[in-house]
């Protein structure tokens, strides 16, 4: 996991970078969901699967399928992707770039797990206590996992508590 995050993050950092210096953000956010599910798709995964298709195969397959829905940067990127065979790697730049967006617009998410169902009351005061602690807007996921005898476990990032 963790070897697939260093290969995928210089290419989510550059996506990022173009997006923010073009003001295009959110749409960068859908350009990347388009390519995560085209690549995801088992008729798409068939099609790459053989032995006798190219890198340019891939690529002119990619972008066709793509068509209009992206631009000429988002062309770019996925014709450098396949160039460099980190085409598979496409969810791993679209989680991390997600995840420097929300850095960038102030917005932390949190993955709060408890082993009972929370309260509104509960689940307002751990917010509040997790903006104060990063000065910054929270963005909470909340689950109820079993295997936790009382309590709550959060993890922010890589720190758990």
């Amino acid at each position: 996991m963790a070897e697939l995050a260093t290969i995928a993050r210089p290419y989510a950092e550059a996506a990022f970078a173009l997006a923010k210096q073009h003001g295009e953000l959110a749409k960068w956010s859908e350009m990347l969901s388009l390519m995560v599910s085209v690549y995801d798709d088992p008729e798409f995964q068939s099609a790459i699967g053989a032995p006798s298709v190219t890198n340019d195969d891939v690529e002119r397959l990619m972008l066709a399928i793509c068509g209009e829905r992206i631009d000429g940067n988002a062309r770019n990127f996925i014709q450098l992707l396949v160039e460099n065979g980190r085409l598979s790697v496409i969810g791993e730049v679209q989680r991390l770039y997600e995840q420097l967006k929300s850095e960038d617009e102030g917005v932390v998410d949190a993955h709060i797990a408890s082993a009972y169902p929370l309260e509104d009351q509960q689940l307002e005061k751990i917010v509040a206590l997790l903006a104060k602690r990063y000065d910054k807007k929270i963005d909470p996921t909340v689950d109820v996992d079993a295997d936790l005898i009382g309590g709550i476990k959060v993890q922010v990032g890589d720190k758990v508590w």
